[in-house]
């Protein structure tokens, strides 16, 4: 079997700086999703809309293939403002807010963006400790500004402020919960065409996974997958070995997936051949995308393959880009294998 290892693998850095710029949050990802439908179109996959839930872009081919799935989702963990200001104009009017997801943050105040439909306005979010309770979350005009947009609406979004620092392999930004994902399904759809698979590609992202997982539940009913690889982000461990710049994460169990050890072994036993470092995780919690497959009734191995992080959902999550490149690798060499 034939190495596959970077350069062949090494993902143009510049290709993730506007996906770490959209404001994404769940149920509103359109910006991520205009961003990769650019990428898909230019590389000439077919683009469905699977309605405001999900979008796929196949490789186009003559005869019937099974069909390969490579997903990721395209929101992070953010914010919706649930009560609005009491005195509008006010120097210090605030707005409550509601968590999308699990953001997290150290401390009690960060920089934010809110988005409504007329612009997107700088802010604090602010967390406040509730006695007995869980915290509450506010967020109020970064100054100079004076007060929060005058026509702020429930529902209107705030998520954490973006500064992305790219330091050689070392990437520190928020949102790479999963916009590193969407990072692999952008560079990949050019790479499509060059590779002799004998699978149909069809490349997805999904909205919610955040919140509900709503967009994989979609995708699952629409496309009948023959094998399916979910992009995801994880945590770094030091007890389960898990590390940055350790190459790819397989998950074994979690709260969404459980891989039989003989299935392990096969990937890895591919992957090793290859030359690409595979790291493994066990949990019994927290999940991803995969969860849908089963769920819907499809019958098809559902592989998680993630990159490990820290500071998971917070503005300053850290990865290893040479993490990301390796991950391209494994995708080409499991996508000329049939499993």
């Amino acid at each position: 079997m034939a190495v596959i290892r970077p350069p062949y693998a090494m993902l143009d850095r510049r290709h993730l700086l506007p996906l770490l710029a959209c404001h994404s949050t769940p149920g509103d990802e359109a910006e991520v999703w205009q961003l990769l439908e650019q990428h898909w179109h230019a590389a000439g996959l077919a683009i469905t809309r699977l309605g405001h839930y999900a979008v796929t872009a196949t490789t186009p081919t003559r005869r019937r293939r099974p069909v390969l799935l490579i997903t990721a989702h395209m929101d992070s963990p953010g914010f919706a403002v649930d009560r609005l200001p009491a005195a509008r104009g006010a120097r210090k009017a605030v707005a409550g807010l509601t968590r999308l997801g699990g953001a997290a943050f150290p401390g009690h105040q960060v920089a934010g963006v809110l988005k409504n439909r007329a612009a997107k306005t700088a802010v604090i979010i602010r967390k406040k400790a509730r006695p007995g309770g869980e915290a509450d979350f506010v967020c109020e005009p970064l100054p100079p500004a004076r007060h929060l947009p005058l026509d702020l609406r429930h529902g209107d979004r705030v998520c954490f402020a973006s500064a992305p620092e790219l330091t050689g392999d070392k990437i520190v930004a928020p949102f790479l919960d999963n916009r590193l994902g969407c990072w692999l399904l952008a560079e990949l759809a050019p790479r499509l065409a060059t590779w002799q698979t004998p699978w149909q590609v069809v490349l997805a992202a999904t909205g919610s996974e955040e919140f509900g997982g709503f967009g994989a539940s979609v995708l699952a009913h629409h496309v009948r997958a023959d094998l399916a690889i979910v992009l995801d982000a994880t945590y770094a461990a030091a007890a389960q070995h898990v590390r940055l710049g350790g190459g790819p994460v397989l998950t074994l169990s979690d709260a969404s997936v459980l891989l039989s050890p003989a299935r392990r072994d096969q990937i890895m036993d591919l992957l090793g051949a290859a030359g690409i470092p595979l790291q493994t995780e066990v949990y019994n919690f927290s999940g991803t995308d995969a969860r849908a497959f089963p769920r819907l009734g499809q019958t098809c191995p559902v592989l998680p393959l993630l990159l490990a992080t820290t500071g998971n959902h917070s503005p300053q999550e850290t990865a290893d880009g040479r993490d990301a490149d390796q991950l391209l690798a494994a995708i080409a060499c499991l996508a000329m294998q049939r499993l």
